[in-house]
C-alpha cells in the first residue's frame, strides 16, 4: 500500500485529482491510502513523516505549497513531492526542495500518469 497525501485547498481541484488517484488504483491494480490536507501549514507543521507521496499545491491561504515543501524536507528528505499548481512562476524553485515534479493545472488523467 502506498500512502499518498493531497495538499490542496480547492474542494474542485481535489476531487479531480481524487478521480485520477481512484481511476489509476484500478487501472494498475494498486491502492492508495489517501488523507486531505486543505492547507500546507495542516501537513507541515508537526510533520511526521508517513507518506511515500505528497502532491501539493502552491497558493494556499496559511501557508503555501513551497514553504510547506521546505519545513517537510527538514523532516523528510526522502518523501516524493509533485506541485501541482496554477503558478508557473514558482517551477525553478520546486528544485530546491527536490519535487520530483512541476504540473500545471489544469490537470489531464494523462500527465497525472
Amino acid at each position: 500500500m502506498n500512502y499518498i497525501a493531497v495538499v490542496e485547498d480547492s474542494a474542485q481541484d481535489r476531487a479531480v485529482l481524487d478521480s485520477y488517484l481512484e481511476k489509476y488504483q484500478q487501472e494498475k491494480n494498486c491502492y492508495f491510502q489517501i488523507t486531505h490536507f486543505s492547507d500546507g501549514d495542516e501537513i507541515a507543521l508537526g510533520y511526521k513523516g508517513g507518506y511515500d507521496l505528497i502532491l501539493m499545491d502552491i497558493e494556499m491561504t496559511f501557508l503555501d505549497g513551497m514553504s510547506a515543501a521546505e519545513e517537510i524536507r527538514r523532516a523528510d528528505p526522502e518523501v516524493l513531492i509533485i506541485f501541482i499548481t496554477n503558478s508557473p512562476q514558482y517551477a525553478i524553485k520546486g528544485y530546491a526542495v527536490q519535487a520530483l515534479d512541476y504540473i500545471l493545472k489544469p490537470l489531464s488523467y494523462y500527465a497525472f500518469c
